[in-house]
C-alpha cells in the first residue's frame, strides 16, 4: 500500500523473486540482521514473475526487488520489470536483476533496455556483495521517497498559501492553516491558538481545533486541556521552531511586527526533520497571511485611506 503524505515506513520491505527455493533460503541468510536507519527489513517471497507483479500491485511501497530472469518463461523477470515500471507506473522500487544465465539477459543490453537499478550475476554474487548492493538500493529508495514527500509538502504549502487572503474572516484563514499542518503531519487532533489585536487595539484570542478521533464535547475538552497545558509552559510559548511537546508536535506562529503570536499543536504526531522543515515553511507563510489580515483590520479601524494589504 502506498505511503500517505506524512507517513514513515516502519519496516523496509524487500521482495525476493526466484523459482528456486534454495535461492530464497540463501538470500534470507545473507540479509539476516540487515537494518537501515534503525528500521527493520522484512523479506517477502515470490516464485514467478507474475506473482511478483501481483504482489507489487497490492503493495507498491516495497523498496527493493531481487528479480531472477528465467522463471516460468525465459524472460519472465524482464517482463515483470517492464510491467512494474509501465503497467503499475512504479518508478521508485529499486529493481536488482539476478541471473544465473547472463547470456539470456546480457548486462549492457539489459541496462540499456530496461529500467533496472543493478545487475547481479549469480555466479559472481557473494553474500557480502549482495548485502552491500541491497543496502545501497535501500538508501537510494529512501532518498527517492523523501524527495517525493518534500515535493508533496511543498505542493500542500503552495496550494494553501494561494488560498489565504487578507479579506477572508480570520477564523477561516486559521482553519486553512490548521488543515495544511494536519495534511503535512497526520494526527487525530490539531489545535491552534492565536493572540492578536482588534481594530481598536484591544486583545483578541482565536482558538480552534480539528479532530478525526474524538468528536464533539470530548474533542473540545481535550483541546482545552492542551491549551491550558501549553499556556502554563513558558518554554513552549517562547519556542521559535517546531518541537516535541506533550506527546505531539508544537509549531510556533509569529505575526510580523508583533501583531500577534500563537501556536499549532498536533497531538500524537511524530515529525521527522523533513516534516519539521515543511511545518516551519508553513508557519512562515501563515505569519505573512496573518499579518496582512490583522494589519488590514487595524488600519481599517484607524480610518486610514488604505483598504487592503496584499499578501
Amino acid at each position: 500500500m502506498a505511503l500517505a503524505v506524512g507517513e514513515q515506513p516502519k519496516k523496509l520491505r524487500i521482495l525476493i523473486v526466484d523459482d528456486e527455493p534454495d535461492v530464497h533460503s540463501v538470500t534470507r541468510l545473507s540479509l539476516r540482521g540487515l537494518k537501515f536507519r534503525e528500521r527493520e527489513v522484512e523479506l517477502l517471497s515470490a516464485h514467478s514473475g507474475k506473482e511478483a507483479v501481483d504482489i507489487m500491485r497490492g503493495d507498491p511501497g516495497i523498496a527493493v526487488i531481487l528479480l531472477d530472469v528465467v522463471m516460468e518463461t525465459d524472460s519472465a523477470g524482464l517482463d515483470a520489470c517492464r510491467a512494474i515500471r509501465t503497467e503499475l507506473a512504479n518508478p521508485t522500487a529499486r529493481i536488482m536483476l539476478r541471473t544465473g544465465q547472463p547470456g539470456q539477459a546480457p548486462e549492457r543490453q539489459t541496462i540499456d533496455n530496461y529500467d533496472i537499478d543493478g545487475y547481479l550475476p549469480k555466479a559472481e554474487l557473494t553474500s557480502n556483495r549482495l548485502y552491500s548492493a541491497v543496502r545501497a538500493a535501500l538508501k537510494s529508495w529512501m532518498e527517492l521517497v523523501e524527495l517525493e514527500r518534500y515535493r508533496r509538502y511543498l505542493g500542500i504549502i503552495h496550494e494553501r498559501a494561494l488560498a489565504l487572503h487578507s479579506y477572508d474572516p480570520l477564523a477561516s484563514t486559521l482553519a486553512r492553516i490548521l488543515e495544511a499542518a494536519i495534511e503535512i503531519c497526520p494526527t487525530s487532533l490539531g489545535v491552534l491558538a492565536l493572540d492578536t489585536v482588534e481594530h481598536d487595539g484591544g486583545p483578541r484570542r482565536y482558538f480552534s481545533h480539528l479532530a478525526s478521533g474524538a468528536t464533539g464535547a470530548g474533542a473540545s475538552a481535550l483541546a482545552e486541556e492542551i491549551r491550558a497545558r501549553i499556556d502554563r509552559d513558558p518554554r513552549a510559548r517562547s519556542a521559535s521552531r517546531p518541537q516535541a511537546h506533550s506527546g505531539g508536535v508544537l509549531i510556533p506562529l509569529k505575526v510580523h511586527r508583533e501583531l500577534g503570536s500563537g501556536w499549532l499543536f498536533l497531538a500524537d504526531a511524530e515529525a521527522d526533520d523533513l516534516a519539521r522543515t515543511a511545518l516551519t515553511l508553513l508557519a512562515g507563510h501563515a505569519g505573512n497571511a496573518l499579518y496582512s489580515a490583522v494589519a488590514e483590520k487595524v488600519l481599517a479601524g484607524a480610518g486610514e485611506m488604505v483598504d487592503s494589504i496584499a499578501i
